[in-house]
């Protein structure tokens, strides 16, 4: 196992990231030991380290810090990993990926908006989550700032019930296909089985309010959280085997997951990269340039977006085009049989814009800070 012998994650447990980078470590049955990011030696080592209080962040038994949940599993995915995420198939290693990137970016509205919009709802819950006790100005600032953040993430009057009525079909849809499979691929967790936990079970798969929802129209979702979260595979109620599906079989259930996630996501994905392309066309960028001014800034503006037919203002981060990157790989590296199927499946709208966005920058990470990537 390496170097994630005896490592520390530092994180919260109702923190979205944190849970991708916890659920896949403890399936790989790592040493590594969790730690609060409340502790004092976040903030007076870690913070320094990478330059701003963000979570999660693996401190390695040589003291080298990996921050951010994909670059952890990655890692992780070359240090011993007894479970791999990363389905050997083609089409699945595909479909994996564009999982990934939905559930860590999409799913950040309905994240968001069931958390906080519903605070009054589910008060001494997130009270006792974000560690708030009477005179705690401290934890009082960080959910006043979390809360402050849904305009920008795009949750207002006009799009709220979009986000409702989107993730009510989003579980039914899993929960049709979770009925007959424990996880995305079959019988062992992919990288977007990880990706989707993070805001299926840190927020709306814990918060009173969404939580509730979900064994209510999803109860095969709410399992599987519950499955994501054990270091075993966790699924006596099948029969299948401990492994991904055989001859890069992708379930029908799993492609009328897909086929939503095309067509709600399309429009907001095609803008969020037109206007990252604008900037890099209207910005003296470099090769190595960090995406922001100092590292805690990550977005670069504030865009309108197409969302289930509402057109909104958010805040562009360039990470976007991180996890993007690797879809477009994905699909690079298919033959030509697959990548006919995944252009008529897939790529056939305004979500063509993952595989071909038309940047002359991508980003990548240089000592844990996002930076500009020359094509």
């Amino acid at each position: 196992m390496g170097q994630f012998q005896n490592a520390e994650l530092f994180g919260l447990p109702h923190s979205y990231y944190t849970l991708i980078a916890r659920a896949y470590l403890r399936k790989q049955t790592f040493a590594v030991k969790e730690v609060s990011s409340r502790r004092a030696d976040f903030v007076s080592e870690i913070v320094p380290a990478i330059g701003r209080g963000i979570i999660p962040v693996l401190r390695l038994e040589d003291g080298r810090l990996i921050q951010d949940s994909l670059d952890i599993i990655e890692a992780g995915e070359t240090n011993g990993a007894t479970l791999s995420a990363m389905p050997t198939g083609g089409k699945q290693e595909l479909i994996s990926r564009i999982f990934f990137l939905y559930g860590s970016q999409a799913l950040l509205k309905a994240a968001m908006h069931y958390r906080w919009t519903f605070y009054d709802d589910q008060k001494a819950f997130l009270d006792h989550a974000f560690g708030l006790t009477a005179g705690d100005e401290g934890s009082a600032r960080i959910m006043d700032k979390m809360k402050s953040y849904l305009p920008i993430l795009g949750v207002s009057a006009d799009t709220i019930p979009e986000i409702e009525h989107s993730f009510e079909t989003l579980l039914k849809l899993l929960d049709t296909h979770f009925a007959t499979y424990p996880y995305l691929l079959g019988g062992q967790p992919c990288l977007g089985d990880y990706g989707m936990l993070g805001p299926l079970c840190a927020h709306l798969g814990r918060d009173p309010v969404p939580e509730t929802i979900m064994k209510r129209l999803a109860p095969n979702v709410f399992r599987w959280t519950e499955r994501m979260n054990c270091a075993t595979a966790d699924m006596p109620e099948y029969d299948g085997a401990e492994a991904f599906l055989t001859d890069d079989v992708i379930p029908e259930t799993l492609l009328a997951v897909l086929s939503f996630i095309v067509e709600e996501y399309g429009p907001e994905l095609a803008d969020r990269i037109a206007f990252i392309r604008k900037h890099q066309q209207e910005t003296d960028l470099a090769d190595g340039m960090p995406v922001g001014a100092k590292p805690s800034q990550r977005a670069i503006g504030i865009a309108p977006v197409r969302y289930r037919g509402v057109t909104t203002d958010v805040a562009v981060q360039p990470y976007l085009l991180y996890c993007q990157r690797r879809v477009q790989s994905a699909f690079q590296t298919l033959g030509e049989q697959d990548r006919n199927w995944a252009e008529e499946r897939l790529f056939s709208g305004e979500f063509r814009s993952v595989i071909a966005p038309e940047l002359a920058f991508t980003v990548g990470r240089k000592n844990n800070i996002e930076v500009w990537e020359k094509l």
